[in-house]
């Protein structure tokens, strides 16, 4: 049997099916979903003396796994499954695991396919199948690991100017949960809905520590973990919240200007190692153009290909290299 067809027929099955699935669960009734949640909490399955408790409350949010019956079964459950879930979340990305997992496997099929066409299935095809399907797969981790950097870095930026209106808000006679909430309505997203999902969570039965505890955990900041703890501690042994909360701001408004003068110190060399790093690139580009002969043993001998894999790791160990002495912690 031709691979190639056998791979064209898989890619089209493939495509078929995932799109049947998404159509299913863009037209799945929402109403039927909430009914059954519902159900679950004021039927059999609640707390037993008929009353919703906090812990009920979160069965009315989406679910993480996803409304796809086949992959949210086979998903339910999973250690992995919760840490995709929260992954989404902090890179604040409406996709349920389902979908996220859906996306993955048809870019890793569609980019295994697209070598064999071009390539064919001599050694080289099979092996940028491999290589193209493997970072089509990877390729949405990736973006994921990026957002999550992006959205972490505009909560970090974010808190200061919270922790300066909640602070101003005790002083002028506030609550802490009044303060939370002028800031949930002056703030933007991210920030704004992180603290409208902990008030809600105070609001539906849940302590004051449990909610700023998840608060927390879900936006995964060392610099709110360190806000939170501290309201944690005021609250627990007393003392002036407002006074705690401007010594916290300024010390990270102080982390925030060194890191600036970090960036500003290590620009050169982060330049210096994309040049380095891009320089084999062009070269190979500029000889395969000037002189293809040159080239042509790189890709056509065992030791050629043997020479580029080589080449191609000791790249990745340098970049690696310069980056992890480029992070400095502060």
């Amino acid at each position: 049997m031709d691979i190639v067809a056998l791979g064209a027929a898989l890619a089209v099955m493939g495509a078929v099916v995932f799109g049947l699935l998404g159509i299913y669960q863009a037209t799945a009734h929402p109403r039927g979903n909430i009914e059954r949640r519902l159900g679950a909490i004021l039927g059999e399955g609640g707390s037993g003396g008929g009353q919703a408790t906090a812990v009920d409350y979160e069965a009315l949010r989406p679910t993480k796994v996803g409304r796809t019956p086949i992959l949210a079964s086979l998903l339910q459950g999973k250690a992995w499954t919760s840490k995709v879930a929260d992954d989404l979340e902090k890179a604040d990305l409406k996709l349920t695991v389902s979908e996220y997992l859906a996306l993955r496997l048809m870019l890793a099929l569609f980019g295994a396919m697209a070598p064999l066409f071009i390539l064919g299935r001599g050694p080289i095809g099979m092996l940028a199948m491999a290589g193209v399907a493997t970072a089509a797969f990877m390729a949405p981790s990736l973006y994921v690991s990026y957002a999550k950097g992006r959205r972490l870095k505009k909560l970090d930026y974010q808190l200061i100017e919270a922790l300066s209106l909640i602070s101003n808000s005790l002083k002028a006679g506030f609550g802490l949960i009044q303060s939370l909430e002028l800031a949930a309505r002056q703030m933007e997203h991210p920030i704004a809905t992180e603290f409208r999902r902990t008030l809600h969570d105070i609001n539906v039965g849940s302590s004051n520590e449990a909610a700023l505890s998840a608060l927390a955990k879900r936006s995964g900041s060392k610099d709110f973990d360190i806000v939170i703890t501290a309201m944690l501690i005021q609250q627990s042994t007393g003392g002036n919240l407002a006074e705690i909360l401007d010594n916290v701001s300024h010390t990270m408004r102080e982390r925030i200007r060194i890191r600036g003068e970090i960036a500003t110190l290590t620009a050169q060399q982060m330049l210096t190692g994309f040049i380095i790093g891009g320089l084999p690139f062009v070269m190979a580009l500029g000889f395969s153009v000037l002189s293809p002969d040159y080239m042509t043993p790189l890709f056509n001998t065992i030791e050629g290909n043997i020479m580029l894999v080589g080449a191609g790791c000791l790249e990745l160990t340098g970049v690696v290299i310069i980056r992890k002495i480029l992070q400095i912690e502060v």
